[in-house]
């Protein structure tokens, strides 16, 4: 394709930016348009993993993803009296945390800082309609006025309005049994650089991590079928979430009381994306909007850097865009369905134990694996982290 070219890229979260950074470097003249009035810094803690530091890498914002670190230590599982279980150091075996730990507001303001001199943003705007034509495609806005692209990138999230326009029947969300809640919190002085999680009674799960000087980052999960939650459409997600929290210890009495002051709040179901194709036409798939493989992965940060670096790299390189997309799926795909596959129904049932026996076998397996012994033995040496992510996804060089 030549480089003269323009993209419509429709989300301005980081799949969307990464996207465009590589594009403009290939030359290709791109637009961005995304629904929220202006930029986005909200968001949870992302942990960017394996490839997905290679990328980062590349594009040469190491250093700054770095300072904009979060400084998390580790995990450390607690008891529902927040007494301390075990202790998962960073880098230790079973520990969630990665060298990458930054918030995802921090990081998409890294990408959007990095494009938007090069590419232009548009914000309040989303597509309504997509025509295919010989030449380009045709898309219409949501205030009426219609431009021509030569593609059109959905790079949305999970539940994309442009995907459904052109990619609805192919499309199909894959619900692992749980739903989650995100959202921030006031720091304390007791909260440290250390994540704290919880198993609570009926599967409740907590997850506590440093969000930055003055705030704490949550995440609720417990178990549930959209059927159970579809029968309470009175019943306000705020309400259902405390229903989850009630009776599970002094953590869960804490974020109770601080709902009432949250504003930057997410709850849905715990869904992964399966589309049975990426692209059709003029308009093709990148991000969660192709292959969410939920924020419980670790992978969808990474996956969206990944995808963002190859679909660019296909499209500065191939004759068509037809070709492009081609190439982008059955280099990306392979590696999307395993990042997803880490996480199945019968596994999230596992980790979200209900019973208090279900709770002491969790504990007394998180005593295990976090004690000095085990940890000594099955915690991978410096080089073998390097070479895992190294070996997590081999990125062709463009």
């Amino acid at each position: 394709m030549t480089s003269s070219k323009k993209i419509l890229i429709c989300g301005g979260g980081i799949a969307g930016p990464a996207c465009a950074y590589w594009l403009r470097r290939y030359g290709f003249s791109v637009v961005i348009v995304e629904k929220a009035m202006s930029f986005r810094d909200g968001g949870q803690n992302v942990d960017v993993k394996g490839a997905g530091q290679q990328v980062i890498r590349r594009m040469g914002l190491d250093d700054q993803v770095q300072a904009l670190n979060t400084g998390e230590c580790g995990q450390k599982w607690l008891d529902a009296n927040g007494k301390v279980v075990a202790v998962f150091p960073k880098d230790g075996f079973g520990s969630l945390t990665s060298d990458f730990e930054i918030l995802r507001g921090d990081f998409a303001r890294l990408l959007f800082e990095a494009t938007r001199d090069s590419c232009e943003y548009r914000f309040g705007r989303h597509v309504t309609d997509i025509v295919d034509g010989d030449e380009g495609a045709l898309v219409i806005f949501d205030d009426g006025t219609r431009e021509a692209f030569s593609l059109v990138i959905c790079a949305e999230g999970l539940s994309s309005s442009t995907r459904s326009l052109k990619l609805e029947a192919q499309t199909r969300m894959r619900h692992l049994g749980a739903w989650m809640a995100f959202f921030k919190i006031p720091k304390h002085p007791g909260d440290d650089l250390w994540a704290h999680s919880v198993n609570g009674i009926g599967g409740t799960m907590i997850n506590l991590r440093p969000g930055g000087a003055t705030e704490t980052t949550a995440l609720v999960t417990f178990p549930a079928e959209p059927a159970e939650l579809d029968g309470t459409p009175r019943r306000s997600r705020r309400e259902l979430l405390v229903a989850a929290l009630q009776g599970r210890g002094t953590i869960a009495d804490r974020l109770i009381d601080a709902l009432d002051t949250v504003q930057d709040f997410y709850f849905g179901p715990m869904s992964q994306v399966q589309a049975s194709t990426w692209s059709v036409g003029r308009l093709v798939l990148l991000g969660d909007a192709a292959h969410c493989p939920t924020p419980f992965t670790g992978k969808g940060t990474a996956l969206s850097l990944v995808g963002a670096y190859v679909l660019a790299g296909e499209l500065s390189k191939a004759a068509s865009h037809t070709e492009a997309f081609r190439a982008y799926e059955a280099l990306l795909r392979p590696y999307a369905e395993r990042c997803q596959q880490e996480l199945s129904p019968r596994f999230v049932r596992l980790m979200h134990v209900r019973t208090p026996v279900g709770i002491a076998i969790a504990r007394l397996l998180q005593r295990f694996f976090g004690s000095a012994p085990m940890q000594r033995l099955l915690t991978p040496s410096p080089a073998r982290r390097a070479r895992q992510v190294e070996e997590d996804f081999v990125l062709p060089v463009y």
